[in-house]
């Protein structure tokens, strides 16, 4: 019913004393007025279109209605310019206030819509991809095209007039959006880590460490992750990289290398480190922060020696006295 009202008004205001646009440069002034109050009540009717308060909902305005008043604007705009009229700064002051105004607001209304329907079509992949519960293929890279989508279009969102149709549309949008993202954020820092980690151990030249800064960051989030398998792939790529890593650096290690763990309480407080001494082993003691669990990988570090071991413990085994993997990332002289 209100956009029938709106269209009917169009009508009226295109045929109902509209003069045609003149080919000749001057207008007079009550030619210039009737331009000026036709554009306002264009610019008055266009003004509730834009407003959920009065619409109590969040959709396009009568396209038709913000194109005539466009064209009505542009039309009493020439009038206005071309008057020689002392009362032309008056008409020009109605026409910037009552309708330059609510075209510029209808603007910003339209492209705000625009733009959270692009977050929305991207939510909704995001949405199915954690429904279905596919982690691996695409998930991170949906995330950040999400995160790049809202930062760009919450600069149009916040340039709508009205306290309750801006909340409106953020709330429709951008909310549910972040919402969203934060339910697979610690999935996606751990993947980008770990795909760092897999580049820099392309590279001719491996930093040590910084492949040992990612992942220790990596593996200090894997129990904020869900679903189970999806942390249990990622573990997998922390546990692989470490591996190679492991073997590729052992030619840069100084000092005593480890041969292998031992423990007097099931790894519950203890940890007992075999150091290989070229002509004997050694077994030194260590105390662990807390116990290694089952199917847990830990980055732990301790000294011996003169120098500092940085090395990822994997529990693989649910027996507490079966030793864990272990993978010597960094030999260190302190």
């Amino acid at each position: 019913m209100k956009r029938i009202f709106a269209s009917m008004m169009i009508v009226i205001l295109l045929f109902t004393g509209f003069p045609f646009p003149k080919t000749e440069a001057a207008y007079t002034y009550s030619q210039a007025e009737k331009l000026v109050v036709q554009a306002e009540k264009l610019a008055g009717a266009l003004k509730w279109q834009i407003s959920v308060e009065y619409n109590k909902t969040l959709a396009m305005p009568d396209m038709k209605l913000f194109n005539s008043t466009k064209t009505v604007h542009s039309t009493a705009q020439t009038a206005v310019n071309s008057l020689k009229d002392s009362r032309k700064a008056a008409l020009q002051q109605r026409l910037d206030q009552n309708v330059k105004l609510q075209i510029n607001r209808a603007v910003a209304y339209i492209d705000a819509l625009n733009g959270g329907k692009k977050i929305e079509k991207l939510s909704n992949e995001l949405r199915y991809l954690i429904k279905e519960e596919i982690y691996m293929i695409r998930m991170d890279d949906l995330y950040h095209e999400l995160s790049y989508e809202i930062r760009k279009q919450a600069i149009l969102l916040y340039r709508v007039y009205g306290k309750s149709t801006r909340e409106a549309i953020l709330a429709k949008y951008k909310l549910p959006a972040e919402q969203l993202k934060s339910k697979v954020a610690y999935f996606v820092t751990v993947k980008d880590l770990v795909d760092k980690a897999k580049l820099e151990m392309s590279k001719d030249e491996v930093d040590i460490y910084l492949m040992i800064n990612y992942l220790d960051k990596a593996n200090s989030m894997l129990d904020k992750i869900t679903p189970e398998h999806a942390m249990r792939a990622l573990q997998s790529d922390i546990v692989s990289l470490s591996s190679e890593l492991s073997l590729l650096s052992e030619y840069y290690f100084e000092g005593p290398m480890i041969e292998g763990l031992n423990t007097e309480d099931g790894f519950q407080e203890t940890m007992i480190v075999i150091f290989d001494m070229a002509d004997y082993l050694q077994e030194e003691l260590y105390l662990l922060d807390e116990p290694l669990k089952y199917q847990e990988t830990r980055i732990v570090t301790f000294e011996f020696e003169g120098f500092e071991y940085t090395v990822l413990l994997y529990k693989n085994g649910e027996n507490p006295w079966e030793r864990p993997d272990f993978y010597t990332l960094d030999i260190t002289e302190i």
